[in-house]
């Protein structure tokens, strides 16, 4: 009798675990889609600036966001949740507007590496703001951390005129503003349909940026709509991807898939534009997993 029913619990289980690890299937599209997406603002960054970047981001992911609306036509926020899609878009653009500057002038690897800093600055804040007791891991994951940060600086503090250091510094920045974001799309994910999440995402940064765009805009010939509408594509597949993994599974869980972006960074920046990671790039990126892979014993 107990042969039978291990079998029937066996075979009955096997949907349950698929369906278990969508999200982390969801989490690897939406790293492979975001640093497409990195790459191909990084091929357009000799010809526009780090404003008008950050405006097609929005812009081109403002169509396919109206269409999923339309489609959907999911409720709008209540007056109580505006103050919070405001807040979220402000810190996006800021942080956008950063790590578009620092793929102006890093390799696409060295860029992602630094972005990974984030989760590391997010226990940070909840020290200092919050005013969390840090564990013996947290403070084991900040020093691997800035550590790794140290490794990617490194080299540039060496050298005279330092462009890429002013990227350096543009990535850490980003990533702090990101650790905010990260913490708002979570618990916003909670509560918005994910069209009107979508919308809300595109529309508001595009509102905020129309004036100020306008004082740097550089003419966009018609060679350059394929590019801009796979920035929107793409955006849409990765936040889509993360908002739907982050719905069904904790942010914790998910932190080590995003590290696999890496590699597709490497690669990406390796065929597209023949950059080769250094070894400061590389043992940069590995202490900063280690110590974002240390907060997960928290």
């Amino acid at each position: 009798m107990t042969a039978p029913s291990t079998g029937v619990q066996a075979g009955a289980s096997a949907p349950v675990l698929r369906w278990a690890a969508a999200p982390i299937w969801a989490a690897l599209l939406a790293a492979a889609a975001f640093i497409g997406m990195d790459a191909t603002v990084k091929g357009m960054t000799p010809r526009y600036g780090a404003l008008q970047l950050t405006f097609f981001r929005f812009a081109s992911g403002l169509v396919f966001a109206v269409g999923l609306w339309a489609w959907w036509r999911t409720p709008m926020p209540t007056p109580g949740q505006w103050r919070m899609h405001l807040l979220r878009s402000a810190l996006l653009l800021v942080t956008l507007g950063l790590y578009f500057h620092a793929l102006s002038v890093l390799a696409l690897a060295q860029t992602v590496a630094m972005g990974y800093t984030a989760p590391i600055f997010i226990s940070l804040l909840a020290m200092l703001l919050l005013r969390e007791r840090p564990s013996r891991w947290i403070w084991s994951a900040l020093a691997l951390g800035f550590l790794g940060a140290g490794a990617a600086l490194w080299p540039e503090l060496q050298r005279s005129g330092r462009p890429q250091l002013a990227g350096l510094l543009s990535a850490a920045g980003s990533a702090v503003c990101f650790a905010f974001v990260m913490v708002l799309t979570r618990r916003q994910a909670q509560h918005d349909a994910l069209p009107t999440f979508m919308l809300m995402q595109n529309l508001l940064p595009v509102l905020m940026l129309a004036v100020p765009v306008s004082v740097v805009w550089r003419p966009v010939p018609a060679s350059e709509l394929p590019a801009i509408a796979a920035i929107g594509a793409l955006a849409t597949v990765g936040l889509s991807a993360i908002a739907w993994a982050l719905r069904h599974m904790e942010a914790s869980r998910l932190a080590p898939v995003e590290y696999t972006g890496f590699v597709w960074a490497a690669l990406v920046g390796y065929v597209a534009f023949g950059e080769v990671p250094t070894v400061y790039t590389a043992g940069s990126a590995l202490l900063i997993v280690a110590g974002c892979l240390l907060l997960l014993r928290r």
